[in-house]
């Protein structure tokens, strides 16, 4: 007949293997007879268990596991006993860190969290004895009152120094710009003084507060832990800054704090250095020595922080000499933007850090769109010549000669002024040809963050403004929504940017709480995108049509997506808490939102000017300086950088353009603005500065350099040849992309 497969129940023959070991241990001091009697027990167990229930004989075994491990444990000596436990638990704190960080996929600040807390609990029992010692010594080591308060001081101060005065200044002094004209203050040093106050309570005040109510021995042990904490807070500062990416004026990194196991080891080894070094020197009873280094220390940040301080008060001053913010808040808006219904106009809208590759996403999730931006053609194929705006926006309003490669080839002139030139280009030949000229937000005019009006001259054909920001209380008026005052929530964040900057990686996300910096309110970011946000929303109300000429060219640049923010869909509008975040695959990605709101917010406008009979007779240009430097990214390749970070949005819809938005694969730049905006205008259009012709300077393969513009000189831009990139035909093959010194 047809062979059976043998089968065999494994826990009850396990459970009797256990009971066997067991009684060999327990019966080895017993005569033969009695170790028989047990092993025959066992063999009765096996009999009757043996078809029972898995989870009973699972019991039972666990149950002598148990025992067989008590009675082991308790039969060797205490010293071995501390060993056993100690390994014990160490072994399972490895077990459980490899589960966390190669097993599970939870949150990787959950799980660098957990493994960071087993790893200490695993290798405290076996340093507490050396702990203990090292106290005991302190105890020995006979530092006097005096020296011990000193050392205290020293410290404190150190702390306070670095946290009120020195990362304050280091932040501001980056921009000092963007912390000036903040509600009712005026000048940045206000948040630095306010740091130094609160910093001044928390390192300085309090703990000598502290420090007086314990007996000396407590106060030497205090006096070691603030001078170990102020070493690794200047360690962390100067060797361990951080690259989050860019940090708005509300302290919202554009990317990830977070650090993986291998950047938290080094960062702990690297300060247990000098906290060694310092211990031992203490235990030496070094006392000159140490109040010496601390000293200098914080010598050496109150005169970093003086420098800084002189920097930014001289940018502010030079900034109060052309910037008198608008505060207006009134219910009706002038018009800034003035279209002809019987001439020309030309409208062009920069949208800064727009993401061109979620421009089918958008579509798909609001078909809509595609009839509303009727005439437009969209250019996916696009890239820009850096992924900054420093770089990115000069070649869109000066052409092909104002890109960072051709910038350095006229070193006669500063880097300055040849970026100023870039935005007076088509405002001088519009204005030229009889069309009278509108510009807003011009970025980084006269090297400013906030734009110097003042490039433009006297020129009455050429009207300019400062948007961003002017219309923000209003729409919040309108709105209902209350938030707080942006330097309130500056003036508390600042103190916890601080400490996050002098804190070790593994603590940096819990400190940062993912831009809340663990405040009980958000909210308050949502003013800096609504910045930019009210002005599109506003654009019928922005625009009349009692053009001062017949022709008009109208230069617009708005940030709503350089901003990061959460919007309810599917009109992406903003509210405090989203409920409905939409149908996209980027739905939970906060730079789709904001892509979507501006594209929907001027599809809205569109449909106004349609309204006005003025969309016909104006050729429109969407365009934006790089796409955007931390959402998800779209397009993966194994090219040393991120391909979307420099293809830019570009749409254009030209006069009497009609039919749904259809899309155009032909390689383009942005530097592409200008022709496409003069064409057909103006006849053989030269660039008023060099005399060279606007649509001659195509020439491709592109030079686009990949990492952030930065002067080498006054004249010159620092181009390493390493991040220069040569791009033709379809930037989105690999192939395509050549490095310069290659």
């Amino acid at each position: 007949g047809g062979g059976g497969i043998l089968t065999v129940n494994i826990l009850p023959v396990v459970m009797t293997g256990i009971n066997m070991i067991s009684g060999m241990l327990y019966t080895k001091d017993l005569g033969a007879k009695d170790r028989i009697q047990l092993y025959g027990m066992a063999a009765v167990f096996l009999v009757l268990l043996y078809n029972s229930p898995a989870g009973l004989v699972l019991y039972w075994t666990m149950n002598n596991i148990f025992s067989l491990l008590k009675n082991g444990y308790m039969a060797v000596s205490f010293r071995q006993k501390k060993r056993v436990l100690f390994g014990g638990i160490s072994f399972l704190m490895l077990l459980l860190s490899y589960f966390v960080l190669f097993v599970h996929h939870g949150s990787s600040r959950t799980r660098i969290l957990i493994t960071v807390i087993a790893l200490f609990t695993g290798i405290f029992p076996w340093i507490m004895p050396l702990l203990v010692r090292f106290v005991k010594k302190i105890k020995i080591v006979r530092w006097q009152p005096k020296e011990t308060f000193s050392l205290f001081l020293l410290s404190s101060l150190v702390l306070w120094a670095a946290a009120g005065i020195l990362i304050p200044s280091l932040l501001i002094n980056a921009s000092p710009q963007e912390f000036s004209f903040i509600d009712e203050y005026t000048s940045p040093l206000v948040f630095i003084g306010g740091a130094a106050l609160q910093s001044f309570s928390v390192f300085v005040f309090w703990p000598f507060i502290l420090y007086f109510l314990f007996s000396l021995n407590i106060k030497r042990t205090g006096s070691i832990i603030m001078m170990t904490a102020a070493v690794t807070a200047l360690g962390n500062i100067l060797l361990f800054p951080g690259d989050y990416g860019y940090i708005s004026s509300d302290l919202v990194f554009a990317g990830s704090v977070g650090h993986n196991i291998q950047e938290i080891t080094i960062n702990l080894a690297v300060l247990a250095v000098p906290v060694v070094i310092l211990l031992v020197l203490y235990m030496r009873g070094a006392k000159k020595t140490l109040s010496c280094i601390c000293a200098v220390f914080f010598l050496a940040s109150l005169f970093s922080s003086g420098r800084n301080i002189y920097g930014i008060n001289r940018a502010f001053i030079k900034l109060s000499e052309y910037y008198t913010p608008s505060r207006k808040t009134e219910d009706t808006i002038a018009p800034v933007f003035h279209l002809s219904k019987t001439g020309k106009n030309v409208l062009v809208i920069m949208l800064d850090m727009a993401e061109s590759v979620f421009i089918p996403a958008i579509l798909d999730e609001s078909p809509e769109l595609r009839g509303k931006y009727s005439g437009f053609v969209y250019y996916p194929n696009t890239i820009t010549f850096n992924g900054w705006t420093k770089g990115g926006a000069p070649p869109i309003f000066g052409g092909y000669e104002y890109t960072p490669v051709e910038l350095n080839k006229r070193l006669d002139i500063p880097v300055r002024e040849k970026t100023n030139e870039s935005l007076l280009v088509m405002p001088r030949i519009f204005s030229g040809a009889g069309f009278s000229v509108t510009i807003t937000d011009p970025p980084y005019a006269d090297d400013n963050w906030i734009p110097d009006l003042r490039i433009y001259g006297d020129d009455a054909a050429v009207s300019t403004h400062i948007t961003d920001g002017a219309y923000t209380n209003l729409w919040l008026k309108r709105n209902g929504i209350e938030l707080p005052p942006h330097s309130t929530v500056l003036k508390r964040n600042i103190l916890w940017y601080a400490l996050f900057r002098e804190a070790p990686l593994a603590f940096r996300q819990a400190i940062y709480g993912h831009g809340s910096w663990n405040a009980p309110f958000s909210e308050y970011r949502m003013r800096l995108m609504l910045n930019g946000y009210s002005v599109l929303d506003y654009l019928d109300e922005l625009t009349g049509f009692a053009a001062s000429a017949e022709n008009t060219a109208a230069f617009m640049v708005n940030n709503t997506t350089h901003e990061s923010w959460f919007l309810e869909a599917p009109a992406y509008t903003p509210q405090l808490f989203v409920t409905n975040y939409g149908r996209s695959p980027f739905n939970k990605e906060v730079w789709y939102h904001v892509n979507a709101a501006a594209m929907k917010r001027l599809a809205e406008y569109f449909d106004f000017l349609k309204a006005n009979n003025v969309y016909d007779n104006t050729r429109i240009i969407l365009v934006s300086d790089h796409g955007c430097l931390e959402a998800s990214y779209v397009t993966k390749t194994d090219l040393p950088f991120h391909v979307d970070q420099f293809n830019p949005l570009l749409m254009v819809k030209d006069f009497n353009a009609a039919g749904d938005l259809t899309t155009d694969t032909t390689f383009m730049t942005n530097a592409d603005v200008p022709s496409l905006s003069l064409d057909g205008l103006v006849e053989n259009p030269v660039n008023p500065f060099t005399g060279k012709p606007i649509d001659g300077q195509k020439n491709p393969p592109f030079p686009v350099y990949v990492k952030r513009v930065i002067e080498k000189t006054d004249t010159e831009i620092a181009l390493n040849p390493q991040h220069l990139f040569y791009v033709r035909d379809n930037l989105f093959a690999p192939a395509n992309w050549r490095r310069s010194d290659r």
